[in-house]
C-alpha cells in the first residue's frame, strides 16, 4: 500500500519522494466561473492553462443572452497551497446591457478598461488605446465603425448612437418588407 506521507514545504503540501505529474509541474490550475443574478455560481471546470480557461469562458459568454448573468471570473489556484495565498483572481468581468444590441451580453473588465459584446452578430467593443492611455477606442465590427474618444461615457454614447441608428434602420426595413408582402398578397387576390 502506498504511503500518503506529506510534508509542508514552503507553504505547499508535497510528497518529497514522489515524481511530479504534468498537471502539477506548473503547480497552477485555472477556473472560469459565472455568477447568476440570483447568486448561484456556475463553475466551468478546472484547466491546465489560462488560455484554455479563457476559451471556455468566452464560449460560455457567447450564450449569455440566454441566461441572467451578472459576473464572470477566472481564478488561478496554486496546487497544494494552504490558505488565501493559493488563489489569484486574474480577471473579473461585469455583465452589462450592450449599448448597440440592447442585450445583456456586454462584458466589462473595469480593471483593464475593456469591454466586449458576446452577443450573436454584435461584437461591440471598448478598450483603452494601446498608443495613448488618455484615449478610449470603441467600435462595432459589422459596420467597421471605429472611433477614438476621451472617456468611457463618450464611448458608450457613440455605441448607443450606432445602436439607435441600426434599430431605426431595421424598423424601416421591416416595414418595407411587410409592405411588399402585403402588396404581393393583394395582387394575387385582385
Amino acid at each position: 500500500m502506498e504511503s500518503l506521507d506529506y510534508a509542508l514545504v514552503n507553504g505547499r503540501f508535497q510528497r518529497p519522494w514522489a515524481s511530479r505529474t504534468a498537471m502539477d509541474s506548473s503547480g497552477r490550475v485555472y477556473v472560469p466561473s459565472v455568477l447568476e443574478a440570483g447568486g448561484n455560481a456556475i463553475g466551468m471546470g478546472c484547466f491546465s492553462t489560462e488560455q484554455i480557461a479563457w476559451e471556455v469562458l468566452k464560449t460560455f459568454l457567447g450564450k449569455s443572452e440566454q441566461m441572467n448573468l451578472e459576473q464572470a471570473t477566472i481564478v488561478a489556484w496554486d496546487v497544494d497551497v494552504v490558505g488565501e495565498n493559493g488563489m489569484t483572481v486574474l480577471t473579473t468581468l461585469e455583465g452589462k446591457i450592450c449599448p448597440v444590441c440592447q442585450r445583456r451580453t456586454f462584458w466589462v473588465d473595469l480593471e483593464h478598461l475593456s469591454a466586449l459584446c458576446y452577443g450573436s452578430q454584435c461584437s461591440a467593443w471598448i478598450e483603452q488605446s494601446t498608443v495613448d492611455p488618455e484615449i478610449i477606442d470603441c467600435g462595432w465590427p459589422p459596420l467597421r465603425f471605429l472611433k477614438q474618444v476621451k472617456d468611457i461615457e463618450e464611448a458608450y454614447n457613440e455605441l448607443r448612437t450606432i445602436g439607435a441608428d441600426v434599430l431605426a434602420s431595421i424598423d424601416e426595413h421591416s416595414d418595407a418588407v411587410t409592405q411588399t408582402l402585403y402588396d404581393s398578397t393583394n395582387q394575387v387576390t385582385e
